[in-house]
């Protein structure tokens, strides 16, 4: 439904205001892994045992192809993307450079942050 657009747009922009490029395949991945989540909030689920293999599914690949163009994905966000709002995000982790979060740690702090943007229709954070 419309819902299920809005979601999708909603990923779009953050993964764009995070600076994920979106030429990357990871990129698509990463769409599809946070859209799922945002359809099962609440749901515990294991990223690498239920969550690549799905991703993978549907994008016709396979799960270690999927999480290593997603760590490519973030890797990328991390040294080319926009630094200050990533600082926002995860704080200690984006001032060591070398230290950038987990796939599983990028995947749930997007996750939740999009879960609460969509609770709140106001966000002071959002610059107009």
């Amino acid at each position: 439904g419309g819902d299920e657009r809005m979601t999708q747009e909603r990923i779009f922009e953050e993964l764009n205001r995070i600076g994920v490029p979106t030429n990357v395949r990871g990129r698509d991945y990463i769409e599809t892994a946070l859209d799922w989540m945002l359809q099962h909030p609440g749901r515990r689920y294991a990223i690498t045992k239920e969550l690549y293999p799905m991703v993978a599914k549907l994008h016709g690949a396979t799960a270690a192809r999927v999480e290593r163009a997603i760590r490519h994905a973030i890797a990328n966000a991390f040294t080319r993307g926009n630094l200050e709002y990533l600082n926002r995000y995860f704080g200690y982790t984006v001032d060591s450079r070398k230290d950038k979060p987990t796939n599983s740690e990028f995947l749930t702090m997007v996750a939740r942050r999009l879960q609460m943007k969509g609770e709140n229709q106001y966000d002071p954070d959002q610059q107009s």
